[in-house]
């Protein structure tokens, strides 16, 4: 089987649309897993998802992309106020799966050396960048901000292609409808799976989109341009 090349929206803890995904993928050793960010947070169970990221990092190549929700976790284990404001916005789940761990732990050791040795401000090839929310299209990837990176949502009307000519493929800004908006130079994959929604993968060579939720259900599509 050729390398195949999937990038996978926002997990938000949802790990049986998670593993129902990789049961479709099935991943080998010679494909490449994207998570655009945000694997924790709002859904029932990110200890699963993270479980499930430390198993098919033995099996493929597994690239994590900081979200805003990492950044979140990780500044609370700082203080108190970053704290509570990382439970508000979805934390408060996550610590649920991890009743063992206090506020100096929050989640085990293991997940949380996971998601700081692993995650990374964005992924370049030579065609497509891969990004959790949005970015300034004249600058550099290395000269972009962490809060645009993190932070800053899709407004497709005003969006521009990256002056590098590469297609981005991004996540964090939610279509609750399900379907993969697709501008041609940029490509969103947050489908809400946390709200009800998808779990959505794109295959970047073929242009296959797998979905699947938190019932178990799948669907599948082909890319199609906006």
């Amino acid at each position: 089987m050729p390398q195949r090349l999937f990038a996978i929206g926002d997990v938000h803890g949802c790990s049986t649309a998670l593993e129902t995904l990789i049961e479709i993928i099935a991943p080998g050793p010679d494909d490449t897993l994207v998570f655009l960010g945000d694997v924790i947070d709002y859904g029932p169970d990110t200890r699963g998802v993270i479980e499930q990221l430390i198993e098919l990092s033995s099996r493929c190549r597994v690239i994590l992309i900081q979200g805003n929700h990492e950044e979140m976790l990780f500044k609370a284990l700082r203080n108190r106020d970053n704290r509570r404001y990382w439970e508000s916005c979805g934390g408060v789940t996550t610590r649920r799966n991890y009743p063992e761990c206090g506020d100096d732990e929050l989640i085990l050791p293991e997940h949380l050396a996971l998601l700081k040795e692993r995650c990374v401000d964005y992924f370049e090839t030579n065609d497509f960048l891969f990004l959790h929310a949005g970015y300034y299209p004249n600058r550099r990837m290395t000269e972009q901000t962490g809060d645009t990176l993190r932070w800053e949502s899709v407004d497709p009307d005003r969006m521009a292609r990256h002056y590098s000519g590469k297609t981005a493929i991004v996540g964090h800004t939610t279509r609750t409808d399900g379907t993969v908006l697709d501008l041609g130079f940029l490509i969103m994959l947050d489908t809400g799976a946390a709200m009800g929604g998808w779990l959505t993968a794109l295959e970047i060579y073929s242009g296959e989109i797998v979905q699947a939720d938190q019932l178990g259900e799948t669907r599948r599509s082909m890319r199609i341009s906006a």
